[in-house]
């Protein structure tokens, strides 16, 4: 088979054609980037990625004015922990607020932070809280050159909000949100009516603007269940994300529709098809076993993700890591339809050996017989 660019594969895999080879997608935390590029002996990630010939995204997205942030922030957390290197308000060493009001922690190792509190945790109106309406975005007529040099350039392009029930539960926090849910559905829908004003809009600008993807990310699942509840979500959720989707699909019929969330999906994964979601990511596959999926699933969406961070990754042998690779690829990547990531940013804990396992199995394994199915 001819060897393809990455955009070119990604086109392949979403049209559930198979592709030259699967495509890979590497995303790590800081310690693992600097733990491979000193593997691999090179200066930076950019180097990496051409030596294990992982595909990737570019990013094109719209960004919000948040009028006088800048001037109200304090300082940044230096470090290898989420948050760390952005602009915050410091309440004190390990204490910060965010943009939107939230206030997290420093975990006492610094690798990661925790929510401490949110603007609506006390609140009775979900109007009580500042968030920014879609008039307040910034205005960047320059994003549709962006986005076809970024093609031009051999990238697949896309822009991503986060989970409206993210957003949610960090402004109001998740255990008075979920008791919302069943008590005061009202205020929910309040709640993500603002949210997905300002999200559906940066969705549909970057849409109009020619982006390949969108992205919509955070966890709505545990590994056993759907948070809110499959019911919760149909009622409160899906009709949310529906209209959000459905607005990009009107500028866009072709667009892409990526969601992410850990967990065990199974329970709305038809609701999830129903209201356009196309690429399914993480398949955690302590929770959802990628081949069923594929098997239930796999003409209507591409599985992305599907390796394991919690058991394989950290734990297995090379031998393991480059194993699972290759039954993920003859299993879920023999018409297409499957981008390999391992199911989370890869953490701390994996032996630098293993991710370098994976990603290389991955770079040089050819499907060239009938697949395992």
């Amino acid at each position: 088979m001819t060897t393809m660019t990455r955009r070119e594969r990604m086109q392949a895999v979403v049209a559930h054609r198979r592709p030259d080879r699967t495509p890979a997608v590497l995303a790590a935390r800081p310690e693992v980037d600097r733990a491979l590029m000193r593997y691999y002996g090179v200066d930076s990630m950019k180097d990496v990625h051409r030596i294990l010939g992982t595909d990737g995204w570019a990013g094109a997205g719209v960004g919000i004015d948040w009028g006088d942030w800048l001037e109200r922030a304090t300082g940044k957390l230096e470090g290898d922990f989420p948050y760390a290197g952005r602009q915050v308000i410091l309440h004190d060493d390990d204490l910060f607020e965010d943009e939107w009001g939230v206030i997290r922690r420093v975990g006492r190792d610094r690798k990661y932070v925790e929510w401490v509190s949110g603007p609506l945790v006390d609140a009775d109106d979900p109007d009580a809280c500042y968030i920014p309406a879609p008039e307040q975005l910034a205005d960047d007529p320059e994003l549709p050159r962006r986005i076809a040099a970024l093609k031009a350039a051999d990238h697949w392009v896309s822009a991503g909000v986060a989970q409206p029930y993210k957003t949610a539960w960090e402004l109001r926090g998740m255990e008075n949100l979920l008791a919302d849910y069943l008590l005061n559905p009202g205020f929910v829908d309040r709640l993500f009516d603002r949210i997905c004003a300002l999200y559906g809009e940066i969705l549909a600008r970057a849409t109009a603007a020619g982006v390949d993807q969108i992205n919509i990310g955070g966890d709505i699942a545990m590994q056993d269940r759907v948070i809110m509840g499959p019911g919760a979500f149909r009622r409160i959720d899906k009709p949310h994300l529906a209209a959000m989707i459905a607005r990009c699909k009107a500028i866009n019929p072709d667009v892409h529709v990526h969601i992410h969330s850990d967990g065990n999906l199974w329970s709305i994964m038809d609701d999830l098809i129903e209201i356009g979601f196309d690429i399914i990511d993480p398949i955690q596959p302590e929770c959802m076993e990628p081949a069923q999926v594929k098997r239930q699933y796999g003409d209507r969406i591409v599985l992305h993700g599907c390796g394991s961070l919690q058991r394989t990754l950290p734990f297995g042998s090379v031998d393991e890591v480059r194993q699972e690779v290759v039954d993920l690829i003859r299993t879920c990547g023999y018409d297409g339809g499957l981008v390999l990531r391992v199911s989370n940013a890869i953490g701390f804990d994996c032996p630098v050996e293993n991710v370098a396992a994976w990603f290389e199995t991955a770079r040089d394994y050819r499907l060239e017989e009938a697949p395992d199915r």
